[in-house]
């Protein structure tokens, strides 16, 4: 069994944090609503598929800007010395987004990765003439 190692989100120290397997969960905090306090508990949140096939998972945070969970990950857990800006998904699943299954890659890399081309390929036969 794995263990779950957590770490916080850059630019959300203390609010959000981001786990080697994937998973987003928000901090415990206080609110005040009409002059009291109220403590939230620590809360996963749920991510939603989004992107133009419905297939990368995304969260939205209260400020209302939305992150792609493989890109938090790499973010928190891989070390990017040559500022690389994509993540591939070396299985080329997005819904699996253990830090295992990512790397930093090239805009190139990423597009010639595996199997997509010859996914495409056989995918668009026949419809475009």
């Amino acid at each position: 069994m794995v263990t779950a190692i957590w770490k916080d989100i850059e630019g959300y120290e203390g609010l959000y944090q981001i786990s080697n397997l994937g998973r987003v969960k928000s901090l415990p905090k206080y609110t005040y609503s009409r002059g009291y306090a109220q403590k939230r508990k620590e809360k996963l949140l749920r991510p939603r598929k989004t992107g133009k096939y419905r297939n990368y998972l995304s969260v939205t945070f209260n400020d209302g800007k939305q992150h792609k969970v493989h890109r938090l990950v790499a973010q928190a857990f891989i070390p990017n010395p040559n500022n690389l800006s994509y993540v591939n998904h070396k299985d080329e699943n997005p819904s699996n987004n253990s830090v295992e299954n990512l790397e930093w890659c090239t805009a190139k890399y990423n597009n010639m990765y595996g199997t997509r081309i010859q996914r495409w390929r056989e995918k668009t036969i026949g419809t475009h003439r």
